[in-house]
């Protein structure tokens, strides 16, 4: 929409001469015509980006923008569905490059994964590292899994009002400031600090295999894999992974997701592919369907997506490296969302999945990333995102104000190939008997056979009683978990499968947008 402005102005002077020469009056000057108010060039592409994209627009026909909307992240929140409020599913950014580096994994990092553990007796928190990626700032300082962090520069680690750890221990853990970490470990039961490092964080490509490895138990063969992320950048690093496995001729599989916020849609079908029943990837049978809304259904979007579906020019068939399984043991926590949750769901038509570990986060819905005009094309000038505008027929101040811009909504809900989610539930809940916490106490590392979890999948596929976890100890029940806010990139992830890009011509966009009386 271009606005028209129409100026005039009309100079007036008229000079009084009294003849008793009285001084010259000051005119009086005629007011000009107030422009005409705009709105907002960001509130308004919310809107028409919602109204296209959205999986619930049908419900925005009465919420254009005015000109009184000049929050663009404000009247955004306005726009949304309440299931979509309660959950905080959708949002809006300025930062659009920032938001693309963290979905193929770049981000300024120290590159760890970290729990928070308040240690009653000393009346002290720590932050207890549970991975660390390599060649990152973290591993060549040396920092390794169940290193415990009691200072960052010199101060202990704090919570807010709320109980979670605060904003400044945030900063310092996860932030871009260089930061002195006193390393304290445990030693005779009893915690002792080690040494200081400091570290700098630095941009890093994290790649989201952390640990495969094979268990050889009683003559099984048990492949075990810790991934944290669905990046589809590092698909060929799970193809990997699954080559190993297939060359050793693994008999079960541990699937460790419990630290994995989601991430592509795409990185979850390439996952599952290497895992089904094998004449299930040759079939392509249905694996997941995905609900739009009535615009982007009539425009070929939906439907549903097959196992063995991969991307042919930068990938290898999955099916070369497919264990043809009938039964996997799902590690899914807490902390396990979006497509951590997707994979496990989906996968259940075709096999036994045995979840271990306790309710996962409850994220059943997909999203899409929508710029204004920018399509942001991948090595191959294919478009990694969708648009709302022809960039060609924008005009150049337009282009300016949206440049930075991006929103993540909504635009789907997502269910197995039976047409089945697990809304009701709000997240997957393993059986009692698999239902487990960690013991703070005896925090292993994940891929230890003393973990609580993976002793737990040992123990099921082996029936050796050695791996059987125990009860919490009583030490352990002196140690509590301590929750923290999410980092912008891992809340992006954990809210909704990220999809792959689908064509809509722009000329049905425009369309779909002035039959809504733009």
């Amino acid at each position: 929409m271009k606005a028209k402005y129409f100026f005039s102005s009309l100079f007036l002077i008229v000079l009084i001469i009294g003849c008793n020469k009285k001084a010259i009056e000051e005119p009086t000057p005629t007011p000009t015509p107030p422009q005409k108010a705009e709105v907002n060039r960001v509130s308004q592409f919310a809107y028409d980006g919602l109204a296209v994209y959205y999986k619930w627009a049908d419900e925005m026909k009465d919420k254009k923008p005015t000109t009184s909307d000049t929050d663009p992240k404000e009247y955004f929140k306005t726009l949304l569905s309440q299931p979509d409020t309660n959950h905080g599913w959708s949002w809006i950014t300025d930062d659009i490059d920032g938001l693309l580096d963290g979905f193929a994994g770049k981000s300024l990092s120290f590159g760890y994964e970290l729990k928070f553990i308040y240690v009653k007796e000393q009346k002290k928190i720590y932050a207890v590292v549970r991975y660390v990626f390599e060649d990152t700032p973290a591993s060549e300082a040396n920092l390794k899994s169940t290193d415990l962090i009691g200072e960052i520069n010199g101060k202990e680690i704090s919570v807010n009002s709320k109980g979670y750890i605060d904003a400044a221990s945030i900063n310092a853990l996860f932030g871009n400031n260089t930061t002195k970490f006193t390393i304290y470990k445990g030693e005779n039961g009893t915690i002792v600090k080690d040494r200081e490092e400091t570290v700098t964080p630095r941009e890093i490509s994290t790649n989201p295999v952390v640990k495969d490895m094979i268990y050889n138990v009683n003559g099984k063969k048990i492949g075990y894999l810790l991934y944290t992320g669905f990046i589809a950048d590092y698909n060929n690093k799970l193809y990997e992974a699954f080559a190993k496995f297939k060359a050793a001729n693994v008999t079960d599989l541990i699937l460790d997701l419990r630290y994995n916020r989601g991430g592509a849609i795409n990185s979850a079908i390439y996952l599952a592919s290497m895992i089904a029943p094998r004449v299930e990837v040759q079939n392509k049978s249905t694996f997941v369907r995905l609900k739009y809304n009535n615009f982007l259904t009539k425009n070929g979007w939906g439907g549903a997506a097959g196992l063995g579906e991969y991307n042919r020019e930068t990938e290898s068939n999955p099916i070369d490296v497919n264990l043809d399984l009938n039964k996997v043991y799902y590690i899914g926590t807490s902390n396990s969302y979006s497509a951590s949750e997707l994979t496990p769901h989906c996968l259940r038509p075709f096999m036994n999945v045995v979840h271990i570990g306790n309710k996962t986060g409850g994220k059943y819905t997909a999203s899409r990333t929508i710029t204004p005009y920018r399509p942001f094309r991948d090595e191959k000038g294919r478009p990694t995102v969708n648009v709302v505008y022809d960039e060609n027929k924008l005009p150049q101040e337009y282009k300016k104000e949206l440049k930075n811009w991006a929103m993540q909504p909504i635009v789907a809900i997502y269910t197995d190939k039976d047409s089945k989610d697990f809304s009701k539930d709000d997240g997957l809940i393993p059986e009692s008997e698999n239902t487990l916490e960690e013991d703070l106490y005896a925090l292993k590392t994940p891929w230890d056979t003393k973990d609580v979890f993976v002793g737990q999948a040992l123990y099921l596929i082996t029936g050796d009683e050695q791996y059987k976890p125990k009860k919490t100890s009583a030490r352990g029940q002196q140690y509590k978990e301590i929750h923290r806010m999410m980092t912008p990139m891992e809340k992006i992830y954990s809210e909704s499968v990220i999809l792959d890009n689908i064509d809509l011509p722009i000329e049905e966009l425009q369309n779909e947008l002035k039959n809504r009386g733009k």
